[in-house]
């Protein structure tokens, strides 16, 4: 497999050469739905192996060689907040060992949260947690909003509302690639956000955010504590309001986990605009990714059902 083509390459490395010069195993995580992850065991440690996908897999404009944020986002995390996260062992970009990207982190203990049973008393008390953890991560402020520069997202942008019409437009643009969406659909999209632009000026600094934390992605062990928070590679730089839309759309943001975050946004006539973007936003990505890469052209296009009767609420 490839996984094993990458070891065999990254036994040549400093650090890989002292975790692979004993016997190992390998099995593959089955949750993952973008990278390849593997566990790897020796007999005194454990870690994971992720493999990103080939340069000919169709991604959304913000997949483009997302994993390259990541050793950052974990630094930053790291250094600024109590959120636990795994550490970074050794990483490649440059495609001079293979031809993807690949990172080993170690692996933590825990469970992915679908993957957990739990009574509601320490539900409660995880969901509390995640809200003190992510509004921790909230916290931490920048001067810019966007994603991190990249071939496809453009620069990073000096106001939230430049940036998210930046991030919307290119979302609008890689679903009309679909053939799903018409350019008059996406021109009409892209009129609705500007018609209501005023909506969006509302922050004049970015927070880091996760924007996927959803049962996956969350590691709990057998008592309901959080023992690590994965998967960077979606962070973006904005409005916290956004990875609120995130959170409710995955189901993970009940009464408890607001306990936790201290504070609800106030809910004026401006905030139930963007909310309805932001909802629309995550959305609206599943058109690309079930038509793209599912290959379910009928899913597909109930997400765009979906997305524009919402998008009519708007006018």
């Amino acid at each position: 497999t490839y996984c094993y083509y990458i070891i065999i390459k990254m036994t040549a490395q400093t650090i890989c050469k002292n975790i692979f010069k004993t016997p190992f195993s390998i099995s593959r995580i089955p949750t993952g739905k973008f990278n390849e992850s593997y566990y790897i065991s020796t007999d005194k440690e454990e870690y994971v192996l992720r493999i990103a996908p080939a340069d000919s897999t169709d991604v959304l404009f913000y997949e483009y060689k997302m994993m390259h944020k990541e050793p950052e986002i974990h630094r930053i995390v790291g250094e600024k907040t109590t959120i636990p996260i795994p550490l970074i062992i050794d990483y490649d970009f440059s495609r001079s060992i293979v031809d993807r990207d690949w990172l080993l982190m170690e692996r933590i203990p825990g469970n992915p949260l679908s993957e957990a049973y739990g009574n509601s008393i320490t539900l409660s008390k995880m969901f509390f947690n995640l809200g003190r953890f992510i509004k921790e991560l909230h916290l931490i402020r920048g001067s810019k909003f966007g994603y991190k520069k990249s071939k496809f997202t453009g620069p990073m942008q000096d106001s939230w509302y430049a940036a998210f019409k930046g991030i919307w437009n290119n979302l609008l643009n890689d679903i009309v690639k679909t053939g799903i969406y018409s350019l008059k659909n996406a021109k009409e999209l892209s009129e609705l956000l500007d018609y209501h632009s005023s909506a969006f000026n509302h922050i004049t600094r970015s927070s880091l955010l996760h924007m996927d934390v959803w049962t996956q992605n969350i590691l709990v062990d057998r008592e309901g504590v959080i023992t690590g928070i994965i998967d960077w590679d979606r962070s973006l730089w904005g409005d916290p309001e956004i990875e609120y839309a995130v959170l409710e759309y995955c189901g993970t943001s009940p009464p408890m986990f607001w306990e936790g975050y201290g504070s609800k946004p106030l809910q004026d006539s401006d905030y139930k605009i963007r909310r309805m973007f932001y909802i629309l936003y995550e959305h609206q990505k599943y058109i690309f990714i079930r038509a793209m890469r599912n290959k379910n052209i009928i899913s597909a296009r109930r997400y765009a059902e979906e997305s524009l009767k919402l998008a009519r609420e708007l006018k």
